[in-house]
């Protein structure tokens, strides 16, 4: 790992400090993030809205099942940004087969109740172990860690929820006063197609806004347990040091 490409300020941060760095970098690098985002994503989307727009319930279901699919292609911007390479629309195509093949599987099985699955990730697609060594590598990192992780998680689903009676709430702000609306019926119980169309659009909305949120505070917690354990703050002083001694003595 280049650690001295790194655009960040290395140093050891306690968890919620470090989840804080992770919103830094949606903000830094939000263009591209979400360049490539909606690229990739409004044709899934869309399609699947097509193939059940009479069950959109249905195809609600499968965005929040497979977010754990989506939050690698996240990641992946994430992991290489931070090191100077900001990767495109064809770079990231080229390289989903193999982001869709690291522990995908579990990821969408048991692994998607695991509600530190966000500090999970990183460990998974980045460092490239496999099976039993992937598992025991996750057990060490999260030593000190885990209860962040899933209490982040928690906040993120809190917030999810938020966002959406926020955005139905916006809605009935609008409905002309003339109009009949019952605010609770219509978020928990009506089928109607249109309404069930808002629900769809409004959870496309929400994970768009808190997913990239959500997969970077869990890689930027990821970063700063390796920088606690590895002493990844040292190393980069020492590399400063001894830098600015080669150049003193030319």
């Amino acid at each position: 790992m280049q650690l001295d490409r790194i655009e960040a300020v290395v140093r050891p941060r306690n968890s919620w400090e470090s989840i804080d760095l992770g919103f830094s970098m949606v903000r830094k690098w939000w263009k591209p993030l979400y360049k490539i985002w909606f690229t990739l994503m409004l044709p899934f989307f869309a399609t699947l809205f097509i193939l059940f727009y009479e069950h959109l319930w249905v195809a609600a279901l499968i965005i929040w099942w497979l977010k754990p699919g989506f939050d690698r292609i996240i990641l992946y911007f994430l992991s290489l940004a931070l090191f100077g390479e900001q990767p495109g629309i064809q770079q990231t195509i080229k390289a989903l087969p193999s982001l869709l093949k690291t522990r995908l599987l579990w990821a969408l099985s048991f692994g998607r109740f695991d509600l530190a699955r966000s500090f999970n990730l990183p460990v998974s697609q980045l460092e490239g172990s496999r099976g039993k060594s992937t598992s025991q590598r996750i057990r060490i990192l999260q030593k000190k860690t885990r209860d962040t992780a899933v209490w982040f998680t928690i906040v993120c689903i809190h917030f999810e929820w938020v966002l959406s009676l926020s955005l139905f709430g916006l809605l009935y702000l609008m409905m002309p006063t003339t109009h009949t609306f019952d605010f609770f019926y219509t978020f928990f119980q009506d089928e109607t197609f249109w309404v069930e169309m808002l629900r769809m659009i409004f959870s496309v909305i929400v994970i768009s806004i808190v997913e990239p949120l959500y997969v970077a505070g869990g890689f930027a917690l990821y970063l700063n347990r390796r920088t606690h354990l590895e002493g990844w703050d040292i190393e980069l002083a020492f590399r400063r040091i001894n830098a600015y001694i080669e150049n003193t003595t030319d």
